[in-house]
């Protein structure tokens, strides 16, 4: 069983609105999200939420995705991980850990991580585009008691420096894995694209 944890309990401070409900094309930035995790390769998708958590739930109560509510995330991204990652189905295999804020990630590549980590021996596959590693990585969900024990404190690359000999990298055609949008900045030039 593969399980994609989408992250998005943030505030979005540096945008100034919640970035999950801005318009992206004809959904919102999060709705896209979610659509990319939607392939028969993954059989639950978590969403977590925090800020505004029923006013987004309402916006994506049309899809089929468990919403897990973390209370915690004011301080900070681990938490809404380790939210994510609490009970997880018994027959769980890999972990997706997504961001909400990465609308032009394609689903085939999604297709291709699991695709690659299903057909190996890896413990955890990171993408990475232009010789830069990006979202979302692929874990062995074992890892999940071990990230549930760290502090809240800790961030993802805290994990990576304990597992640096666990990691491998597969090169991917997909720069949508390297942007994920903060600012009102980056949104606009992303929306561009998109005509």
């Amino acid at each position: 069983m593969n399980v994609a944890i989408i992250l998005a309990a943030g505030e979005s401070r540096r945008m100034g609105q919640p970035k999950q409900l801005l318009p992206f094309g004809n959904k919102t930035m999060l709705e896209c999200v979610i659509d990319t995790f939607q392939t028969p390769r993954v059989d639950e998708i978590r969403v977590v939420l925090g800020y505004k958590a029923d006013e987004i739930t309402a916006k994506i109560a049309h899809t089929s995705c468990k919403i897990v509510k973390n209370d915690r995330y004011p301080l900070g991204m681990f938490t809404s991980m380790q939210a994510g990652l609490r009970d997880l189905p018994k027959k769980t295999k890999i972990v997706l850990l997504a961001i909400c804020d990465q609308p032009r990630l394609q689903r085939e590549t999604v297709e291709t991580l699991i695709k690659k980590f299903e057909s190996g021996r890896h413990r955890i596959l990171i993408p990475s585009y232009n010789g830069r590693q990006g979202h979302p990585p692929l874990l062995r969900a074992e890892y999940a008691k071990e990230i549930l024990a760290m502090d809240e404190s800790m961030t993802l690359k805290h994990f990576y420096g304990e597992h640096a000999d666990d990691i491998e990298r597969l090169v991917v055609e997909d720069e949508g894995v390297l942007i994920d949008i903060d600012d009102r900045e980056t949104y606009e030039r992303e929306l561009k694209k998109l005509r």
